[in-house]
């Protein structure tokens, strides 16, 4: 992905860590997204570190820390998730889930 796909910039204001935590969860997204339409990974089991990072090699990416790593393979779990959570208030439809995904460094969850 080039930097002229990226989207415009975060607000200013956020903590650092803020802005860290976002972009480490974009390219987990990008890279779990890169190896399911490649055909790299059809499970989180079939990501190995090393092939996310010839994922990541592919697409232009910086080398993943093993954070990121890990990240990539909560991703394909959420993504290759048979069915979605129960819907938030009764009479919604499934499209009207929210599948919220918390990232967590350095043991503190985002907010």
């Amino acid at each position: 992905m080039s930097r002229a796909e990226d989207p415009a910039p975060f607000p200013s204001g956020w903590p650092r860590a803020r802005y860290r935590d976002l972009r480490r969860a974009m390219k987990a997204l990008r890279l779990a997204d890169h190896m399911l339409r490649r055909g790299l990974a059809y499970t989180p089991g079939d990501a190995t570190d090393e092939l996310i990072r010839t994922a990541a090699e592919q697409t232009g990416h910086h080398q993943p820390s093993e954070t990121t790593c890990s990240l990539v393979r909560a991703v394909l779990v959420l993504l290759l998730s048979p069915s979605l959570p129960s819907p938030p208030r009764p009479g919604a439809t499934p499209a009207e889930a929210v599948i919220r995904m918390t990232v967590t460094a350095d043991n503190r969850p985002t907010p």
